[in-house]
Formats: C-alpha cells, structure tokens, sequence
C-alpha cells in the first residue's frame, strides 16, 4: 500500500469532507466461524512471500519473476486458467531500475449467465524498495535493504488466493477475476507502470472492443494489508486522524474508496458484517487531490469503475508499514482469517446477486 504524499495533509482532508459507516461484526451465533485450516493457509502464504522470496520488486527481478511464478501456480494448482498480462517498465527517472517487462497475474473463473459482467478481486505482490523514508516516493536505495512486505502485501495475496480457493467449485453468475498486481509500491504508484494500472486499461479495451456483447466490469476490489490487529504505539499515524472514524483500535477491517464507490463499499459492507465476526468501517473520501488514494482501487477509478481497498488501515495501525520489520511474525492470522472468511462472502454476493 502506498501512503499519501502527505500523510497529514491528507488525513485533514479526511476529516473535513469524508464519511465513515460503521458496520458490526455478526452476531456470534449469527455466521459460521471460518474452516480450519484457513489461518495457517495463510500463515504459509504470507511466510512464502515474505522469507522464502523476501523482498520483491523491479530491483530485484529474480525475486519478482519468482513472486509472479509462485502465485501462477498456486492458481494453477486451483484449477484456474490463468494468464500473465506485461507490465513495461521504462528505463531512467523515476524508476532507475532499467528497462524491463514484468507481469501482472490473472485467474479466471467464467460466470454463467452474467458472464460479461465482470468483478475483479487483486491484491499487489511486489514489496516497497528502501527509500530514505518509509512514506518517500524516491529515490529508490536498492543498496539498502527494503520491506519483505508481509502486511504488505503478501497478506493481501494470500487474501486473494484463499479466496480463490474457497470459491474454485461454486458456480457465480458473474466472471470473476482473480490478479496479481506488479508494481503498486514507490516510485511506480500512479505511474504507466503501475501494475493494476495498465491491467485496468487493459481490460477497459478488451471490453470496448466486445461492445455488443454487454461486457463490462461491475466493481473491483483491492485486498491491501489484511494482517494486523495488534496493539502498537502507531507511531506513524497522522495526529487526531481518529475524528475520521477510523479509530486507533485495532478491532475492525476498513473498506477505503472514493465517494463515487460508495454504495458499492456500503453494500459490500453489509454483507461483510453478516458472516464475519470483526467490524468493517466504511469509509469514502473526495478526490480533491491526486495525492487522495489507497492502493490499486485508484486505477480502476481511472476508468470510472467502483473500487475500493479492504485493509487493516496500514500505517494508521501498523507501525512496521514500509520497514524491513514488516515480518510475517507480526500478523494475527486468526484474526486475518475471519477477515477472510468474511471477503468470501463478499466476493461470492458479487458474482451472484443482481445489482441495479
């Protein structure tokens, strides 16, 4: 996840001009408690991408390919098709890590009756470069060693790929698809090779061009950072952010979009709360600046789609955010699989109930 340019600044926005709905977890006897198992499916997605690969971006490009590889066959393994989606990288500013292709990851699963609409659930995969300072946008010191990423966001893959998973045998309504994003952390963020970006565009065209057969994508939602619930001295968090109504508490999952998004995030929300037993806060933010964003729900904003980001609120809570203390040690992966569990229930409504 990718932090505001000005953490403060934008926080202040926030608090003038955003609105937040808090939405209770499910009543104990009220939703099925998430599969065994799940925890420590995640528990060694998580510790894949962030020890057994570590540190993976366009600096170091063996571990990216690996990261891409690894997940590829995770999906593979699911019985999805699959596909990868380049991603080109210019040499020079603001990169400085040379010419280059990466991928972006996509697992299909085909809807039935509703096939040409379109619901895109991803998370990103690459891991912030060191930077002299963990909210810096550059320039990039691959000499030093950058964050493994394990909030961020192999928690978010893992997310995507558990999901995957629990929905690989239920017939959806509509086609759901399942990436892997490159490129979402500094100095790619809003850039042409930003991962989720060129996907986007990508996808737009693919649509245009089958016009006349209705296609279109409904929504999308970004998994960004779903692991930590602990207690913390936070830090980096922005002064009086919690008038916001995203509190200092780590108690709740945050659905984060644009005002645009917000009935898409709300009714999200209700779903979430009917089978998870952790609250969601919803919240929607003005886009009065091109600092405004989240993570890889802004390109999808691009083309005029609904989106949102579900995460654990990331530097709000997390002071390991952006650090090499970003370590698959420090998530609470019970807790992240009822979170899990309850974005099950999402991703499922979506690809099944008729939307106006």
């Amino acid at each position: 996840m990718r932090a505001f340019l000005n953490p403060a600044a934008a926080m202040l926005t926030v608090v003038l001009s955003g609105c937040t709905t808090l939405y209770p977890p499910a009543p104990m006897k009220g939703h099925s408690p998430a599969p065994a198992g799940l925890a420590e499916e995640l528990h060694q997605s998580v510790t894949h991408l962030a020890v057994t690969i570590g540190e993976r971006n366009c600096y170091h490009p063996a571990k990216l390919t690996q990261a891409a590889d690894w997940i590829e066959a995770q999906f593979h393994a699911m019985g999805y098709v699959t596909r990868r989606m380049p991603v080109a990288v210019p040499a020079g500013p603001p990169y400085f890590c040379g010419r280059q292709t990466v991928w972006n990851v996509e697992a299909d699963k085909s809807g039935t009756d509703l096939k040409n609409e379109i619901v895109v659930i991803g998370a990103h995969y690459d891991s912030k470069v060191a930077m002299a300072h963990w909210h810096d946008d550059g320039p990039p010191l691959p000499q030093n060693p950058g964050t493994p990423g394990a909030d961020d966001n192999a928690s978010g893959v893992a997310g995507v790929l558990a999901v995957a998973r629990l929905l690989k045998d239920r017939p959806l309504r509509r086609t759901v698809k399942f990436v892997a994003f490159v490129n979402e952390e500094p100095p790619f963020f809003q850039t042409c090779a930003m991962g989720s970006y060129a996907y986007a565009r990508a996808l737009a065209k693919e649509n245009a061009s089958q016009k006349c057969a209705g296609r279109k994508i409904t929504g999308m939602i970004s998994f960004e950072m779903l692991g930590y619930y602990a207690r913390s001295d936070q830090a980096k968090r922005p002064f009086a952010v919690g008038v916001t109504g995203l509190t200092s508490e780590p108690d709740y999952l945050a659905f984060l979009g644009d005002l645009s998004s917000g009935d898409f995030s709300n009714a999200c929300g209700e779903v979430f709360s009917r089978h998870a037993p952790i609250a969601v806060r919803v919240s929607r933010v003005p886009v009065i600046h091109p600092s405004i964003a989240w993570s890889d729900d802004w390109s999808f904003w691009q083309i005029h789609v609904p989106a949102f980001s579900a995460t654990d609120t990331a530097f709000l809570r997390n002071d390991h955010y952006h650090d090499v203390s970003d370590t698959p040690d420090t998530l609470d992966y019970p807790k992240m699989a009822d979170t899990v569990w309850g974005l099950r229930f999402v991703v499922e409504t979506l690809g099944t109930v008729q939307r106006d």
